[in-house]
């Protein structure tokens, strides 16, 4: 240390202290790696890297730079935890300069004064050779990146003059470092080098592709330029890559396998002129029928001092993507799909520079280049640390693959790097990034490589994986399983024909001519298949549900007619309902998990950005809806959501359900919105269980398929898969449980009950109370037998009735219980069998007990659909039968509670009376509003499903539990335990009762206004209907002559009170009435005979016009007459028509006629509903025949209200 001192007595004490620093660092970290050869001491080490500090500082005598402290690579990789650079030859307006130069939302890197040196080798120690270039010293190493290296420089001391350090967060710690200025030897002697061969005697590359055409084994030196050199591939353990020497039209390729060389990578590009001596020619086993040059271990790589760059412009090759026509140098053809046509397109090869602006997915080998093309590095192997590929980088593409919209999830311009590809960095980024750290292939690539997947599959499913990790990991995918449920959507959107099934020839793709990989063709913006989230599909359909209405045609074409009441009762419930395919210009696709719902007691899809009710039914094997009954498998544990089963939705309907509350005066402000007073929707989708694809089942799911796929093999094999299965059971918590299976024989609806919380305080929480079967005695197990098919000592024992109740967060189970149905209950944990007994309430006094023992349902306790009960169907007396709508109509013994099912034909929103309030002050104050419709209540018009015109009239009660949808037009429904009621005109209807369920079974039509391809009302004679000798029918069509007219009724009312209107304004005197709204109602009855018997039948306002054969100017001018007087009624007495008041007057006169005359009363078709009216009794007429009187009872005319009218041409 003094000796080396005494060099710089002049020196300051702050410039000593920093020569000690560097003394004391060259002796421990540089001096003890350095050759013996060289003959350096330390003192004479240390002066020789302070000469070439000095000149790389710019400061030779005058200073030394004492603001850079020598560091060790230990202490950097130890202790950076932040990317940093450092330069000796950049001033500070240098750095500024290059800082205000960064990228948006980049800053540029911190700036450090650091020295660095150390000894540049091919691995991180002696004999650890990966391909790659480390820095070493006494204390570790580092890889680095260089820009340009050379062979000479390896095992050398270098001092780095300029340089980034990018720290990583990888396992093992560390970072790599960035080379940007050429390394500065320190130490003066050239290395002992042994050429391998003489250079004078080196052969052109013609020469050596003759060469290759026939067997040599002596060893050859070959001149050339790189045209194409392959990334470093490592295959079975082994490290090689291969480049080709071209001249002119020859071309001789050479592989490189030998450890020592690997490092060759890094010091040759595409365009140089190198020389390689010391290589035998040879043949290889994955490429029969060609030989190449391959080094051996005297092989030595001589660059030449000038590189030349190729001819051509290696930009000239980027098409605008604005302007230019891609289809003119690519070929194209289109292939068959099931779907959709799949257009196929040939890329073309090109080269290209620019600067990386943004990582879109480093693991999957995704850049963006320049803002606007994209980089696709997936086809090579991953670049290891980065590779220096961070935005701020440029980058020299080489033999890389012009694709022009290969994907919709992509930039239109995608270059993609195959194994004849090369990609250099130029210029390495000057901007702080994050560098994303991934093994040596990411799951991505495994995939890629597995599947042999195209450009455009690969870009697809990179999407599919960000999608889903941001969507469903980590509750319900885990990491490490993202991409392997990204692969099962790929499989669902791609068919069989449309996957390459030609295996991936690595020797062909780096070195034949022509050309061939798996990306020299691809799909043109294929697949292209969107996956919204739930939160997107929810945001679509609350834009779409408003956008989309239309007041004027949600009413009727009556609705000229009606008064202001009747107008905003059609205006306070409506439906648009869409395919999932039409909400999107490109194919939609909903990927979720399926779970239940405690508030809402309904199926619902999620994930982690939000939740939408589902209304799913089951379908046979003709694709006919048969039931609601989705098994329990396809859902998970609930308070366990990494076991839910993962679905994907393609099929489905969209259904937006509009609840309105407004203030119309009439029809013609409905273009006016601010007569909506009030306005929500219900969103949900509709689907058939056969429109499911399970992505990731859960474990009962798994069980559930096993058995199914049991009973197509061998049964005793699938039975020793299930006994594995069982004893890797995936369940952490393997315990005992007790399980007890019953079948279902009733349910009742969900409502709001009082609970006791406490001593003194009740709250009302949502439950309902099933009735079951107990098929057998409680069971216990050692592990928990899911959904597993029943065994023999189950079903041992007699059978029980009890009531099951669920409460509070039970209710979930709600929409996959259905009466018929068996399944296990599973309580957790336990071994006493007691606590799935039912506890009964003992009889005192001699009083009989009519309630069935009870057991209340546990959160914790699971229920399980069992599937395969083939040996109990004959036991299912108890499940309460279901009856049509006939039944319930003409039964004679129908009790006044009823279950039966039928189709929706209508639904009508009745209006709240004004002024009342909830019988039940406590139930509305703890409702939630987004579940239950407060003081919502409808009428539906159930359809007998076989015959169309049997109808009954259900009124339900919306508000006592959450809200059921699927309640639309055209939906088949099973209504349980509603009260069949008799009116006082003999009209049968039902109406609904706290313990009512209703249970959606077959979907509704997707059409707004429609409920789908109904079946016309049957043809009816009038003598049956009056007879009733067959069971009546509501609605049916009639036809016969139309045999007088016996009123007719013209009026203007107020469509506020319904009082006469006369010249524009209300009538009403007390209180008065200020209106100015008046509606035009008419109402004719006719007598109608048909040959078997006659009828009464009115006409409404839109029926009235089309009986008296108006054309619309006629009928508008006739309002306008009416209007002058308000009101206008003729009548039959006798044979002619009359009217009390004015009966001279011209429009009654007209009136008189036109109902008298023969364009009225002719042949006529009708489509008729029986009106309400009281049984009569028979009427005894006087029936001539010839001259002989009869007496004869006539039973009394049936009342009929006509809905559509249409003259009879016959």
């Amino acid at each position: 240390m003094e000796e080396f001192l005494e060099h710089f007595k002049e020196r300051t004490r702050s410039e000593q202290r920093w020569l000690c620093e560097v003394f004391e660092g060259v002796r421990q970290q540089l001096y003890p790696l350095i050759s013996s050869s060289v003959g350096l001491s330390v003192e004479q080490l240390t002066l020789s890297v302070l000469s070439k500090v000095q000149r790389a500082a710019g400061s030779e005598v005058a200073s030394l730079p004492v603001s850079y402290r020598f560091v060790s690579l230990s202490e950097l990789t130890r202790q950076q935890h932040t990317p940093c650079c450092s330069s000796l030859t950049w001033s500070s307006a240098q750095y500024r300069e290059q800082a205000r130069r960064a990228l948006p939302n980049y800053r540029a890197l911190a700036r450090d004064n650091i020295l660095l040196m150390g000894y540049l080798y091919d691995g991180p120690a002696a004999g650890a050779s990966d391909g790659g270039w480390w820095v070493r010293d006494a204390g570790g190493a580092v890889s680095c990146r260089l820009v340009k290296s050379s062979p000479l420089w390896l095992g050398r001391l270098m001092l780095f003059p300029t340089w980034n350090y990018i720290p990583q967060n990888a396992p093992a710690g560390g970072g790599y470092l960035e080379l940007i200025d050429p390394p500065v030897c320190v130490t003066p002697e050239a290395m002992t080098f042994d050429p391998g061969g003489s250079l004078t005697e080196a052969m052109s590359v013609k020469r050596a592709a003759e060469l290759l055409k026939q067997r040599c084994d002596a060893q050859v030196c070959v001149s050339g330029q790189v045209s194409v050199i392959s990334p470093l591939l490592l295959i079975s353990g082994r490290r090689f890559f291969c480049l080709i020497l071209s001249e002119g039209d020859s071309a001789a390729p050479v592989l490189i396998t030998e450890g020592k060389h690997q490092y060759w990578r890094q010091c040759v590009c595409v365009g140089q002129y190198i020389c390689i001596s010391a290589m035998r020619v040879c043949s290889l086993r994955g490429w029969a029928g060609h030989h190449v040059l391959s080094v051996t271990a005297q092989s030595r790589l001589h660059p030449h001092v000038q590189t030349q760059e190729s001819s051509e412009d290696p930009e000239k090759h980027l098409m605008d993507t604005d302007s230019h026509a891609p289809d003119t140098h690519m070929t194209s053809h289109t292939a068959s799909c099931s779907t959709t046509s799949v257009r196929k397109k040939h890329s073309t090869l090109i080269s290209y520079k620019g600067l990386i602006t943004k990582v879109l997915h480093a693991e999957a080998g995704l850049y963006e280049i320049d803002g606007k093309v994209g980089l696709c590095l997936a086809y090579q192997p991953l670049q290891e640390r980065g590779g220096g590929l961070r935005p701020g980088a440029e980058i020299q593409l080489h033999n890389v693959h012009f694709l022009y919209r290969p994907s919709p999830f992509a930039p239109d311009v995608v270059l993609c790097a195959c194994l004849c590809s090369s990609a250099q960095v130029t210029a390495f980024s000057p901007l702080s990034s994050k560098v994303e750290v991934c093994g040596s292939h990411s799951p991505l690539q495994r995939h890629l490589l597995e599947k042999n997947l195209g450009v455009s599959q690969y870009l697809w499913l990179c999407y599919c994986q960000r999608v889903i990790t941001e969507r469903l990991c980590p509750r319900w995918v885990r990491e490490e399983r993202v991409c392997v449920v990204a692969g099962r959507l790929l499989d669902c959107v791609c068919d069989a024909e449309q996957k390459t099934d030609r295996k991936r020839d690595i020797y062909r793709e780096m070195l034949q001519e022509p050309h061939q990989c798996p990306v020299t063709t691809y799909c043109v913006s294929w697949p292209c298949v969107v996956l919204w989230s739930v939160r997107h599909l929810c945001d679509w359909m609350s834009s779409e549900v408003w956008s989309s209405l239309s007041l004027s045609s949600l009413v009727s074409p009556a609705a000229a007619h009606m008064t202001c009441a009747e107008l905003n009762a059609c205006l306070s419930w409506s439906v648009h309902s869409v395919r999932l395919t039409a909400a999107h210009s490109q194919p939609l696709m909903l990927v979720g998990v399926l779970e239940l719902s405690s508030t809402h007691a309904t199926l619902q899809i999620k994930d982690q950005t939000q939740t939408l009710d589902c209304v799913c039914v089951q379908t046979d094997q003709s694709g006919a809806t048969t039931n609601s009954n989705i098994s329990t498998a396809w859902l998970g544990k609930p308070m366990t959501s990494l076991l839910c089963c993962l679905v994907c939705v393609q099929r489905c309907t969209l259904v937006m359900e509009r609840l309105m509350k407004t203030n119309f005066p009439s029809w013609k402000h409905l273009d006016q919105p601010n007569y909506i007073t009030h306005k929500h929707c219900r969103l949900y989708l509709q689907f058939c269980v056969s429109d499911l694809i399970i992505i990731s089942p859960s474990a009962a799911m798994s069980i559930s398929l096993m058995e199914k796929k049991r009973d197509q093999t061998d049964g005793r094999e699938a039975d020793q898969k299930r006994d594995r299965r069982d004893e890797g059971d995936d369940d952490p918590l393997r315990s005992a449980c007790v399980s007890l299976v019953f079948r279902l024989n009733s349910k009742q609806g969900v409502m709001f009950r009082n609970t006791s919380v406490s001593a003194d305080a009740h709250t009302l929480q949502m439950g309902f109370t099933a009735t079951v079967s107990c098929l057998g005695d409680v069971q216990l197990w050692n592990n928990d037998p899911k959904n597993r098919r029943i065994q023999t000592s189950e079903t041992d024992g007699r059978e029980t009735t009890m009531d099951l109740h669920f409460g509070d967060v039970c209710v979930r189970w709600f929409p996959l219980l259905h009466p018929g149905s068996v399944y296990r209950l599973i309580a957790h944990n336990t071994e006493d069998v007691s606590v799935l007994k039912a506890e009964s309430i003992s009889a005192r006094g001699g009083v009989k007990l009519l309630s069935n023992p009870a057991l209340l349902m546990k959160h914790q306790w699971r229920l399980h659909t069992l599937t395969h009960m083939e040996q109990l169907l004959d036991t299912q007396s108890d499940v309460g039968a279901v009856m049509s709508v006939s039944k319930v109509l003409h039964s004679s013994s129908t009790s006044e509670i009823v279950s039966f099912y039928g189709v929706i034909s209508q639904r009508i929103t009745l209006q709240e009376e004004m002024g009342t309030k909830p019988s039940i002050q406590s139930v509305t104050a703890t409702k939630d509003s987004s579940v239950v419709e407060e003081g919502l209540k409808i009428r539906l018009t159930v359809q007998d499903s076989e015959s169309a015109g049997h109808m009954i009239q259900v009124y339900v009660d919306l508000s006592c539990g959450p809200y059921t949808p699927g309640l639309l037009q055209g939906a088949t429904v099973i209504l349980q335990d509603f009260h069949r009621k008799v009116s006082k005109a003999c009209n049968v209807y039902c109406r609904s009762l706290p313990i009512s369920c209703v249970s959606v079974t077959g979907l509704g039509s997707v059409s707004s206004g429609s409920g789908g391809s109904q079946s016309p009302p049957p043809m009816m004679l009038l003598g049956e209907w009056a007879s009733g000798r067959t069971q009546q029918c509501i609605v049916g069509q009639v036809k016969g002559h139309i045999v007088c007219v016996l009123s007719l009724r013209l009026q203007w009312m107020c469509s506020l009170c319904g009082s006469t209107f006369r010249q524009g304004s209300c009538s009403r005197g007390q209180p008065p009435c200020d209106s100015s709204c008046g509606v035009f109602q008419a109402e004719a009855k006719v007598a109608v005979e048909d040959g078997s018997g006659e009828a009464l039948v009115w006409f409404s306002s839109d029926t009235v016009s089309e009986l008296l054969m108006l054309d619309v100017g006629q009928w508008e001018g006739l309002q306008r007459h009416v209007r002058v007087k308000g009101h206008v009624r003729v009548y039959t007495r006798g044979h002619s028509m009359m009217c009390d008041v004015d009966p001279e007057e011209p429009l009654v006169q007209f009136l008189c006629c036109l109902c008298s005359s023969n364009t009225v009363c002719r042949q006529i078709k009708l489509t008729c509903r029986l009106r309400a009216q009281r049984t009569g009794k028979c009427q005894l007429r006087k029936v001539c025949r010839g001259p002989t009187e009869f007496i004869s009872k006539f039973p009394p005319a049936p009342q009929l209200q006509c809905l559509e009218i249409q003259t009879d041409t016959h």
